[in-house]
């Protein structure tokens, strides 16, 4: 036990003010400023959110407040905050290759919107002409409208391809959509997506080694930018003649299908950030007493805000769009790659907003500074993790971290190839619904929701509502059933240009998902039977479903308060009782010091008046 008083320890993020900040720029994540918004303009805006804001209320918030008072309540890291079901501490191992493959994931992911964020730059976009690609095959759909109309028409009739491709996909084509492994077993790389992946590399080494703290000032500055560039595209769309006077609608809205839908459910629980144990990394040094419950609710329902806001936007671009062609079905092209609509779509939609190319500037640019503020705090986990870890990562750290940054530089080459990263999208959606289900299981159900209660009582003083009781108790089983439903409707995106093992009978992509998922299960098995093995030499078998015998707070004080806690004393009753004691005494001191002339009496209710200086003890804590 540190002899430190646990609740003198000074927060990391100086101000509570920036912790927010800081929690809610890691919500600001690929989910929500990509896949959700996607999801939700191009399969029907209405139903759509609805869902999405339920399943961040009903799965996604009760799991972040857990997740941010346990962190509160040990200071532990990602592996011993499962102490209170040490048979899981496996899964904390998975979580550290669960969050190798994220920092990949947005490595790539980040470079291509820092890409567009460029060519956006550029005036006029090589989506906005034909004149880079030499084919007469391409169109721009907002100036050839009539020969987007006949190619429409034709594909409708015959139902064959007409043989026209946009501008906006060839550029895609270009850049991402045509960089994959049918091309070759190892994809050509792109010269200027290793430039621009080594560009934000350095740059996120020099600001961590140099300028750690100045993360802080950096998501300020996102919110800002944010909410100003909110404010700019939703006065655009919505000034609009097509988002005011359309009646028909680009896509087909009845498409509430049981896919869409899950898909909004996984989404949108998944956009909070939880799976990955960053939220309890970024909240375990905060004031043990801080208001965790308003931070776990304010932050996620700003950051579904925003992704409602940016939904919003896109779906006004697209009633633009369908009005643009006389209302015309199927004017948006779907493609086939997974970040089709990401990218190419989202610039063929913004194209309509008086074609001006700032929106998609803007946009782009946008998404690549959040995309960037997750990766910075991916990295300060994976360095802190390291420094736990090895002695020879505290003694050399700059080395370390230079070796760290190479790593997940030369790892993520490969996944230039658009197909492979499309893989590793769609694994770490599904092992983050795991590591969600492992978590919502051992805490609420195994641990208890009572003795959970208990905790945040004892740490913040305030009771659990009925509604935080019961969406404890109905967390797993709607996780459980997210999970069924992904089983039974998996859908492996097998694309026609990945490479073939004949051998196999796999494609790449395929192969490659079923590899991510054999390795971060082997090491949740190996870590449970890790576990089996110590309890069963120490003859503990009859307690591993029991919480460790130091799980609670780190401090001495506070871990032995812990033992004697009575729960029933936190009564409404008996806080005010206690605040009215508090405030007499304070007034009494007051006035005492004032008064120099009666020191007899003062020295006889000293004991009586110094609460706020005493020992910490249970009924002082709130």
């Amino acid at each position: 036990m540190d002899g430190k008083l646990y609740t003198d320890i000074k927060c990391r993020w100086k101000t509570y003010s920036n912790y927010r900040f800081i929690l809610w720029a890691w919500m600001m994540n690929e989910t929500s400023i990509m896949a959700s918004v996607i999801e939700i303009s191009h399969n029907g805006f209405y139903i759509h959110t609805a869902i999405h804001i339920l399943s961040v209320i009903f799965i996604g918030i009760p799991l972040v407040y857990s997740e941010i008072c346990i962190a509160q309540y040990t200071n532990c890291n990602v592996i011993s905050m499962w102490n209170f079901f040490p048979l899981f501490r496996g899964v904390g191992n998975g979580a550290v290759f669960l969050i190798i493959l994220k920092t990949i994931y947005l490595t790539v992911l980040s470079t291509w919107y820092l890409e567009y964020t460029i060519y956006a730059a550029i005036d006029p976009p090589p989506w906005f002409t034909c004149a880079d690609y030499n084919d007469s095959k391409c169109m721009v759909k907002r100036i050839n409208v009539s020969i987007f109309q006949h190619c429409l028409e034709t594909q409708i009739l015959f139902d064959d391809d007409c043989g026209m491709k946009t501008a906006s996909n060839c550029f895609f084509e270009r850049i991402i959509g045509n960089n994959n492994t049918k091309i070759s077993t190892v994809c050509a790389y792109p010269w200027k997506g290793i430039l621009a992946s080594t560009s934000i590399s350095v740059a996120l080494f020099i600001l961590s080694i140099k300028k750690e703290k100045f993360i802080q000032f950096v998501v300020k500055i996102l919110a800002c930018y944010l909410c100003l560039v909110l404010i700019l595209l939703l006065c655009i769309p919505l000034s609009t003649s097509g988002v005011w006077h359309t009646k028909k609608i680009a896509l087909d809205w009845n498409n509430y299908n049981f896919k869409t839908c899950y898909t909004s459910i996984t989404k949108g629980f998944l956009s909070v950030g939880t799976g990955y144990g960053i939220i309890g990394y970024l909240s375990r040094d905060v004031s043990f007493r801080s208001p965790s419950m308003m931070t776990s609710i304010s932050v996620p329902l700003f950051s579904v805000f925003l992704t409602i806001m940016f939904a919003l936007v896109t779906f006004s671009g697209i009633k633009t769009m369908s009005y643009y062609h006389g209302e015309e079905e199927n004017v948006i092209e779907m493609g086939s790659s997974t970040f089709f609509l990401n990218f190419a779509s989202i610039s063929e939609i913004l194209s309509y907003f008086d074609g001006m190319p700032v929106w998609g500037l803007i946009w782009f640019s946008s998404g690549f500074l959040c995309l960037f503020v997750n990766l910075w705090i991916l990295y300060l986990f994976l360095r802190e993790s390291l420094m736990e870890c090895f002695y020879f990562v505290r003694k050399y750290p700059n080395l370390c971290y230079g070796l760290l940054y190479l790593f997940i530089f030369f790892f993520s080459l490969p996944f230039f190839c658009s197909d492979l990263t499309g893989t590793l999208a769609d694994a770490t959606e599904l092992l983050q619904i795991v590591s969600s289900i492992f978590f919502s299981l051992s805490l609420y159900w195994i641990y208890g929701y009572k003795n959970h209660n208990i905790d945040i009582i004892f740490m913040i003083g305030i009771k659990a509502s009925y509604f935080w009781k019961i969406t404890w108790l109905a967390n797993p089983l709607l996780l459980l059933s997210i999970l069924y439903a992904k089983s039974i409707h998996f859908d492996v995106t097998e694309y026609n240009d990945s490479f073939y093992f004949h051998f196999l009978t796999l494609y790449c992509d395929v192969l490659l998902l079923y590899i991510i998922i054999g390795i971060y299960f082997t090491i949740i098995i190996m870590g449970l039977l890790v576990e089996l093995m110590v309890y069963y030499r120490n003859k503990k078998l009859l307690y591993i479903l029991f919480p460790i015998e130091n799980w609670g707070p780190k401090e001495a004080i506070l871990f032995r308060s812990r033992k004697i806690f009575v729960p029933e004393i936190m009564t409404r009753e008996f806080l005010y009782r206690q605040i009215r004691i508090q405030g007499y005494c304070k007034k009494q001191n007051a006035k005492i010091e004032d008064d120099e002339t009666n020191k007899n009496i003062s020295r006889q209710t000293s004991t009586l008046l110094s609460i706020d200086e005493s020992e910490w003890s249970t009924f002082t804590s709130n």
